[in-house]
């Protein structure tokens, strides 16, 4: 009678152990290579986790890494300051000019304004869940048309191609101001106005695009209430300057 072989399958996939007498199979390979083959173990990704693990925890590694953040954070620190320094410089330039100077800071700033506004009212979304917020850029949307048009020069604008065609409404628009509001044709009205929008849009956020079109209109504002006093801050700013650029040295 032929004995039959008893074949009984192991727990690795594809190891068999035969007990009829006769050769036996070969031995399962255990592979490290991160690959699956005939009996083979997946070491790959635990390996190269582990390594990763341990070179952060490596002093001399995450000295590394603090020494090259705080390289990238001096540059971009630098970038920033050179650019600060030239937006004030513009802007003092704009300042020296006196309310001609300050008119077209304004009339930025009432175009970045109805710009956010508009951008606000896009999300419908906010008439349902946040209606004070909707109705909020509404009037942004609003001051920002009426500061545009009010700031606008007309004789800039007749020579505009396109712009151009909007010259005679945009001079008839002020001269309904002159007749109906007129406290807006003088800088100190003019600050108070810009003053409550600017208060108005800081206080619903911070750092957001609200905030900054509130903070600079804020600004404009002061600007706005100094000059009606004949006070020009840059005048202001530069004597002391000017005085230490001909102190004599020590």
């Amino acid at each position: 009678q032929v004995k039959r072989p008893l074949v009984f399958s192991g727990a690795m996939a594809g190891a068999k152990i035969d007990l009829s007498g006769g050769a036996s199979a070969p031995p399962p390979t255990v592979g490290y290579g991160g690959g699956t083959g005939s009996g083979g173990y997946s070491y790959g990704g635990g390996v190269s986790q582990q390594m990763a693990e341990a070179a952060l925890q490596d002093p001399t590694v995450q000295q590394q890494i603090k020494e090259v953040a705080y390289q990238k954070a001096s540059e971009g620190f630098e970038v920033a300051k050179v650019a600060g320094a030239m937006a004030a410089e513009e802007l003092g330039k704009y300042i020296q000019e006196g309310p001609a100077g300050i008119s077209v800071l304004c009339f930025l700033g009432g175009l970045a304004t109805t710009l956010i506004g508009f951008l606000g009212l896009l999300n419908f979304g906010n008439g349902l869940t946040s209606p004070f917020q909707y109705v909020l850029n509404a009037y942004l949307l609003t001051f920002g048309v009426v500061t545009f048009l009010l700031e606008a020069d007309v004789e800039s604008l007749r020579q505009m191609k396109v712009l151009g065609r909007l010259s005679p409404w945009v001079e008839r628009y002020q001269l309904e101001v002159f007749n109906r509001a007129n406290f807006l044709t003088e800088l100190r009205g003019r600050g108070f106005f810009y003053v409550f929008i600017g208060t108005l849009a800081v206080t619903q956020c911070f750092l957001c695009l609200t905030f900054i079109a509130g903070l600079w209109n804020l600004l404009m504002g002061v600007l706005c209430l100094l000059m009606s006093f004949g006070i020009n801050p840059a005048n202001h700013l530069q004597a002391p300057l000017a005085q230490g650029a001909h102190a004599p040295g020590p």
